[in-house]
């Protein structure tokens, strides 16, 4: 999580700007990208910074039809300065709506270390807002603006979840032959809360598999949707892509444990009934529990085929019996409008079975969809019971680029992901995303036409200019949409200064010379108005590793690379007294600690009268440092402590109705 402390102020006759940055990337279906550690400006020697809550969203998150949601709250420290913590430090927690006030140790964390403090268990009740409070405790720590954060946060009681499991394979590939016993037998294992389609591909030529061939419009429809020219393909409720190869647990089992520890704001069953002896009566009943608008929702039914024994010797895969295939989707691909209003509704199909079908397997899966973004809401199943998959060891295949069409295929929609917290007006001078909360960072945003695969935030692979444990990946790797262009926008980086350096990481790898992707990175410091480049690199040029088929993450720092740029290049000597404020502002003091004289800064959109006071930590008035009118703009003031004691004591401004107290470290 980024935030910002003050610089020194041996620079305040320089300009200091906001400063906004654009990630712009441009997919060519190559390899996999990670840009890490923005930063602008100094690091001071002792910064302790909370970073985020770790399992508990912000906003409003949905039980799976239970009342309450029992959690060990985590939250994530880091080290973001020169020196290392050799001490623990205190961090409390505060959640007054329902009376919980604990604290633990974050342990000594050495320069660019990231922690995680666990507190004691807590029941948070459904249906009632609550605000979380957390902060750190240190006599050392120089920087007092990141050492607490505070999330507001409802609980919703909805309905159960169930995960939609959609794959594009053949019966002709090799590759999908290698990993679907491990995919069908993950699915037959937990098949209650599995809602399975399979969608076979003509692919690779001639494309001679009869599951495609059945209904080739219904598949090519799906395939477009989702921009999936390669097999095998797996996606999780229409958003993320399980990784390759499957015989890995961890990449079916976290996200489908993901999916059904959380609910749903809509409600889904299904039922069928055989009316006669070749037509199935399907009602599919949708219960929104709350609104879900603007979404462009579509409820979507598939007729599904649990086993299908494949009658022909071709199949390249060696596979001869196929699970969950889907046959046809009614009324078509695109599915039935919702409003996504409270209550309930019946949809009625029903559907031919066909003679190449067996009867005694077709089932009903519905699913809603926002083709906003491709998220599905929930799903469910006419038919619950498990098949014997063939449960026979297998030497594990080699991880291999799965098979594609190098095809460019333009977007049919074009719809925009647009996020924009409200953005912290905290005023000071080092600024830094580490991306190692909640993703997105609060104030970025992202840019993405066709509405899917985006900039993600990845664990495991972690920068090399800061410690941590995330960073942000752009899947090239799986983004089969080329000539797609995504742009991550940054937060306005305030008071930055014209002898600050920006720098951040990345890491690529070049899949082939023929899919070869790009990075460029814009700044603006007009707010975003206009911007000017100064990184762009696509291919080799962009490529921090070795090219390889393997679907890229660095593994050492050798495979990073840091980018470093000189501001003065964009930000002219100016007089930052010229620049008005949009807010009032009391900046943390620098030197701090301090001995004896430190410096404090404030910051006035109007002309007013101002006092700044001096108090112990009884809340003893000590001394007075401005007690006047003044002009609008940015202004400073020495604090000489020679006369006191080593200690702990506050500042506190009053200018208008703003009101703001800090606190400051004196040691002799």
């Amino acid at each position: 999580m980024g935030t910002s402390f003050l610089f020194p102020n041996n620079l305040s006759l320089q300009a200091r700007k906001g400063v906004m940055l654009q990630f712009v990337v441009y997919n060519g279906f190559g390899n996999n990208l990670y840009i890490d550690n923005v930063i602008m400006g100094n690091r001071v020697n002792y910064d302790l910074a909370v970073t985020s809550f770790n399992n508990i969203q912000s906003d409003t998150t949905f039980l799976p039809g239970t009342d309450s949601y029992d959690v060990s709250p985590e939250i994530t420290v880091s080290n973001i300065g020169l020196n290392s913590f050799t001490d623990s430090t205190m961090m409390f927690l505060q959640i007054p709506e329902v009376g919980y006030h604990d604290s633990v140790k974050v342990p000594p964390l050495t320069s660019g270390q990231v922690s995680y403090a666990l507190f004691p268990l807590v029941s948070i009740p459904a249906n009632q807002k609550i605000t979380l409070t957390t902060y750190l405790a240190s006599t050392v720590d120089s920087t007092e603006l990141n050492d607490t954060i505070r999330q507001t946060s409802l609980f919703l009681t909805g309905s159960s979840r169930n995960v939609l499991l959609e794959e594009f394979t053949a019966a002709t590939s090799p590759a999908c032959g290698s990993n679907n016993l491990f995919l069908d037998t993950f699915i037959n294992n937990n098949f209650n809360k599995i809602s399975a389609i399979k969608y076979h591909v003509g692919f690779p030529p001639p494309g001679i598999d009869s599951m495609y061939l059945f209904d080739t419009v219904m598949v090519e429809e799906r395939r477009a949707y989702y921009f999936s020219n390669s097999i095998p393909v797996s996606i999780i409720n229409g958003r993320e892509r399980i990784l390759l190869p499957y015989y890995v647990d961890s990449n079916l089992f976290i996200p489908y444990e993901n999916t059904i520890k959380e609910g749903s704001p809509v409600g889904l069953s299904v039922t069928n009934t055989q009316v006669a002896p070749d037509t199935i009566e399907s009602v599919v009943t949708v219960n929104f529990l709350y609104p879900l608008l603007n979404k462009n929702l579509k409820l979507r039914i598939a007729a599904v085929e649990r086993q299908v024994n494949y009658q022909y010797s071709i199949g390249a895969s060696g596979d001869s019996i196929f699970y969950d295939v889907c046959r046809r989707m009614y009324p078509d691909a695109n599915g039935f409008p919702l409003t996504g209003n409270v209550g309930s509704q019946q949809f009625v199909i029903r559907f031919h079975i066909d003679t190449l079908w067996k009867d005694t397997s077709i089932y009903t899966v519905a699913f809603i969809q926002s083709d906003v973004d491709r998220t599905v809401y929930n799903s469910a199943k006419s038919y619950t019971s498990i098949v014997n998959t063939k449960n026979v060891k297998i030497q594990s295949p080699k991880t291999v680029k799965p098979e594609f069409e190098y095809k460019y295929r333009s977007a049919k929609s074009y719809s925009m992901l647009s996020y924009s917290p409200a953005i912290d007006d905290t005023v000071s001078y080092f600024n830094y995303e580490n991306f190692e909360g909640q993703f997105l960072p609060k104030g970025w945003k992202i840019n993405n036409i066709d509405g899917f695969l985006t900039f993600e935030k990845v664990k495991g692979v972690n920068g090399v200019t800061l410690g941590g444990y995330s960073s942000v990946k752009m899947p090239f790797y799986d983004y089969a949409n080329i000539g797609e262009k995504d742009t991550l926008f940054s937060v306005v980086f305030d008071s930055v200064s014209t002898f600050d350096t920006l720098t951040f990481d990345w890491a690529y790898a070049v899949y082939l010379s023929t899919f070869s992707d790009s990075l460029e990175v814009n700044i603006s410091v007009d707010g975003g108005n206009t911007f000017t480049n100064i990184f762009r690199k696509g291919g080799y040029q962009l490529a921090s590793a070795i090219s390889t088929t393997l679907p890229f993450a660095p593994v050492n720092a050798q495979q990073w690379r840091t980018f470093r740029y000189s501001l003065s290049d964009v930000i002219p000597p100016d007089n930052p007294y010229n620049i008005i404020p949009g807010n009032f502002s009391l900046e943390q003091n620098y030197p701090n600690p301090f001995n004896p004289v430190t410096t404090i800064g404030y910051k006035l959109p109007i002309n007013t009268f101002v006092s700044i006071k001096i108090y112990d930590l009884t809340g003893k008035h000590l001394l007075t440092l401005v007690n006047e009118n003044k002009r609008a703009g940015s202004h400073e003031v020495s604090f000489n402590a020679s006369g006191l004691s080593s200690g702990v004591y506050f500042y506190v401004i009053k200018a208008e109705n703003f009101t703001q107290a800090r606190k400051l470290i004196f040691l002799k």
